[in-house]
């Protein structure tokens, strides 16, 4: 008897489904001989100064890069990016790190040693870094270092950059000179390079940038990166995962507050540093932001900038 049962349903069904296409019911569905939209990848990356170059966090031996390493395991980060990294640091990361690669790039004295590595407080080399997962397309071998233009300050400000040539994604970590009238220019000169290298050498990436930029969201250093959208004078070409407003660029309104404050400025955020917030993540518009978080580490004077994103197929494919 069961087999007669299934013998009516069936043909039955088919007519049913035909005659609600032919009514036009059944009209959410895409033609099964096209292909689907993929779907994004979602990410967690994170930013982060180790604070390698200071007295009072530069000695700390193998417990900073231990905590950190538990740290990228806990959020399954995809990529991190730091500054003020020690190559003994990194290379005791990378072994508490199975399944990710570390990229360490020294950087050279600017006014002591010209030409030689700048040093950590404890004695080892001194740069930036970039961490990310294995099997996602990137290789040592599609490195670029970039030098920044400084004029001043301890050592020659760099942007290191890793190609995943598969995905058309690139992942750059840079460190700016530090905040303060004496190295304003220099500052400019470099956050002026950083945004031809993006949107030139990069124009056909996906671009994640992570970075200690060393100024406040509002000056006039940062138009240079933040989109059009976010106003305050913004004239860059990205959206920044680490602000207030996540995804949004423009400022969103607050019909609770005082007309004088009915806008809460994306172009702001959470310190993340004790001279404010100094600590970003920049990337393209069209990566969607989930969600991010600053995170407190007792290793260092900065804390950890962490966001979730969503990048678009056309980086995998």
């Amino acid at each position: 008897m069961e087999g007669v049962i299934r013998r009516v349903i069936a043909p039955l069904s088919a007519v049913v489904v035909a005659g609600l296409v032919a009514a036009g019911v059944l009209l959410t569905g895409s033609d099964p001989g096209e292909p689907s939209e993929p779907e994004p990848d979602t990410f967690v990356i994170g930013q982060f100064n180790m604070a390698g170059g200071t007295t009072e966090y530069g000695d700390e031996g193998n417990t900073a890069p231990d905590a950190l390493a538990e740290d990228v395991k806990d959020r399954k980060a995809a990529f991190l990016t730091m500054q003020e990294t020690c190559q003994d640091w990194d290379e005791r990361l990378e072994d508490r790190l199975p399944g990710y690669t570390v990229l360490f790039s020294p950087v050279d004295n600017l006014e002591r040693n010209p030409g030689t590595p700048a040093r950590c407080h404890h004695p080892t080399d001194f740069g930036n870094t970039i961490v990310f997962r294995n099997g996602l397309g990137f290789d040592k071998d599609d490195t670029d270092v970039h030098q920044l233009g400084s004029t001043s300050g301890d050592e020659y400000r760099e942007m290191v950059c890793v190609r995943s040539e598969p995905r058309k994604l690139v992942v750059c970590s840079a460190h700016l000179t530090p905040s303060g009238g004496d190295y304003l220019a220099s500052r400019k000169r470099e956050v002026a390079t950083v945004q031809r290298i993006l949107t030139s050498r990069y124009k056909d990436y996906t671009v994640l940038l992570g970075g200690d930029i060393n100024d406040l969201p509002l000056s006039g250093v940062l138009d240079r990166l933040y989109h059009p959208d976010y106003g305050h004078g913004a004239r860059g070409a990205f959206k920044e995962a680490s602000g207030p407003c996540l995804d949004a660029m423009k400022p969103e309104r607050r019909a609770a507050q005082l007309p004088r404050a009915r806008y809460a400025p994306c172009r702001s955020g959470q310190p993340s540093h004790s001279k404010g917030k100094i600590d970003y993540v920049f990337v393209s518009p069209s990566v969607r932001v989930r969600s991010g978080t600053l995170s407190h580490s007792e290793h260092s004077d900065h804390k950890q900038v962490w966001a979730r994103l969503d990048l678009p197929a056309t980086s995998r494919r």
